[in-house]
């Protein structure tokens, strides 16, 4: 897949009108798995296997019922499982990887809101690892991928210049349910 196509069904909305202290309140009222040493996890919705790490099935907190509304809205899918992931300081990342786009229904993809600080998401293609895109993922917008981008590109979360940049990322899925 070339660059010019990774980019034509990737969805990039900036600015959302989210609640102003919903970092905040993610970032206190989360029961966090600190398994990674990186960053801090939750699963919401059905069970989830993620780098080793089985989530179980748990209901979804109210607050999420207006995330889901966005993605039906602008990815066109209502999800059933969410990620968060908690980078606590600037240092916080996420090395380069690909999310597993089989266990995704049919026409899905992933949905990313960012919160707090922004971050750079880096792109590199699997077959020519020079080919490499920088996405600004800002406060309060939501970024989309489509499996096509998790079958031919890497992807990671970049450091940050500023030691004191916590960042929320909720991650917004529907599974194929076995």
């Amino acid at each position: 897949m070339e660059k010019e196509d990774l980019f034509k069904e990737i969805i990039l909305i900036n600015d959302l009108s989210l609640k102003n202290d919903l970092f905040d309140y993610i970032k206190q009222n989360t029961l966090w798995d600190e398994s990674f040493k990186s960053r801090k996890t939750a699963s919401y919705g059905v069970p989830y296997n993620y780098s080793g790490i089985s989530y179980e099935n748990t209901a979804f907190p109210d607050y999420l019922s207006e995330l889901n509304n966005l993605v039906e809205k602008h990815c066109g899918y209502k999800p059933n499982n969410c990620l968060i992931n908690y980078y606590i300081d600037g240092l916080s990342k996420m090395g380069f990887h690909s999310d597993q786009f089989d266990i995704l229904a049919d026409k899905t993809g992933i949905a990313i809101f960012s919160l707090g600080n922004k971050r750079i998401m880096r792109f590199k293609n699997k077959n020519d690892k020079n080919q490499i895109i920088d996405i600004t993922l800002e406060p309060n917008s939501l970024f989309y991928m489509t499996q096509e981008v998790q079958k031919y590109w890497l992807h990671s979360i970049l450091e940050s210049n500023n030691e004191n940049d916590e960042r929320i990322s909720i991650t917004l899925r529907k599974l194929i349910v076995q």
